[in-house]
């Protein structure tokens, strides 16, 4: 028995208000379920819609996209489509009605001699609860859930997140596998044995590709995330999972620019132009440094007349906004810093300023353009 493990779809979702990114995720929900007709089945681990009450043309969107697909799909609730206080409440009822996706939530079902038992988002506030329902699974299972779990290495959720379940709620269980929404990184896996499918679609800026602006060229510092699913194919008492990845359909790039002049930025910008601005491609561009005074960021917005603009951020510090360099204890620091470091104890100084702040990038960028620097002079 083959299983498609998608998830994440959040179809509905104009990121940006842009209506090319709504189609973006039809289509890559759409082309998830072609990659996966070597499937027996299609499993869903939740937010298959991004709201409890999607739009009629989410709606019928993804009516019509299961429905030329011929796939066999079950789905769980996710937090975004389902609400454990209101169970009724969710368009994955109206697809289990007219027989396109059949709602599995705390309950199993026999997928032909292969059972499943989902379980529909809950928050950690009822864990016990959550426990006791999943608990009731057969051995064997695979069990389906829409959670982050405590220890999972991933960059969304954070830990914070009101979704994230105690390890002890998933100690025990006698699953053959187990397949989880919520977590958007594609291939996140947990040590108790949890694999998460990850967001068909890029959620954020924080999985853009990323380029920055370095010794006066741009240098890319991170490819975008992958995305995909798996194919989980379960034999007696054993499961192995294939994954199958996606090809992005719009190119996202974040633009991050280090400089100290309103010149340097815009010289940094203008650069990017010719390898950026093309037509579709999301762009977002991020200003670090320390500036005399207040970017105008109405500047740099319209340099990319082909490209999809997503914002201009300003991230700039004021140079009088100094660390406060007084105290017997940090002035101690200073000197022993200036013994060993020279001038070097400026861009140490300015480095912890910045990462008290939280802003390990710009922390990372000072040194390394003292490290240039002193590289150079030697």
């Amino acid at each position: 028995m083959k299983i498609a493990h998608i998830s994440d779809a959040h179809l509905g979702r104009q990121q940006y208000h842009l209506a090319e990114r709504e189609e973006d995720y039809y289509a890559a929900f759409a082309e998830a379920l072609r990659a996966a007709r070597e499937a027996d089945a299609v499993l869903v681990t939740g937010d298959l819609f991004d709201a409890r009450r999607p739009s009629t043309r989410a709606l019928l969107r993804a009516l019509e996209i299961i429905a030329e697909s011929g796939m066999r799909v079950y789905a769980i609730g996710g937090n975004h489509d389902f609400s454990y206080l209101r169970p009724e409440d969710t368009p994955l009822r109206i697809l289990d009605k007219v027989g396109l996706a059949k709602l599995v939530c705390f309950r199993e079902e026999d997928l032909g001699g292969v059972w499943l038992y989902g379980a529909c988002a809950m928050p950690k506030s009822r864990a016990e609860e959550y426990r006791q329902r999943i608990a009731s699974a057969r051995p064997g299972s695979v069990l389906a859930i829409h959670q982050a779990v405590e220890g999972v290495r991933a960059s969304y959720p954070a830990s914070a997140d009101e979704y994230t379940m105690p390890q002890r709620v998933f100690a025990g269980l006698k699953a053959v596998h187990i397949a989880a929404g919520h977590v958007h990184d594609h291939g996140a896996r947990h040590p108790l044995g949890i694999l998460w499918a990850g967001s068909l679609e890029i959620w954020d800026s924080s999985e853009f590709e990323v380029w920055d602006w370095v010794q006066g060229r741009w240098e890319k510092a991170q490819d975008a995330a992958p995305k995909g699913f798996y194919i989980i194919d379960v034999s007696g008492k054993a499961a192995s999972v294939k994954e199958i990845v996606l090809k992005p359909r719009r190119r996202a790039v974040k633009l991050r620019v280090f400089a100290r002049e309103p010149k340097d930025f815009e010289i940094a910008l203008n650069s990017a132009v010719p390898l950026f601005d093309s037509k579709g491609v999301l762009v977002r561009v991020e200003l670090y440094g320390e500036v005399a005074e207040q970017l105008r960021l109405g500047d740099y917005e319209g340099l990319f007349a082909r490209a999809i603009p997503v914002g201009v951020v300003d991230k700039t510090k004021r140079r009088e906004q100094r660390a406060v360099r007084a105290g017997s204890a940090y002035e101690a620091v200073e000197k022993a810093l200036r013994e060993r470091l020279g001038d070097g104890a400026n861009a140490v100084a300015r480095a912890l300023a910045y990462l008290r702040d939280g802003d390990k990038a710009m922390a990372k960028r000072i040194m390394e353009q003292w490290i240039y620097a002193k590289v150079d002079r030697g």
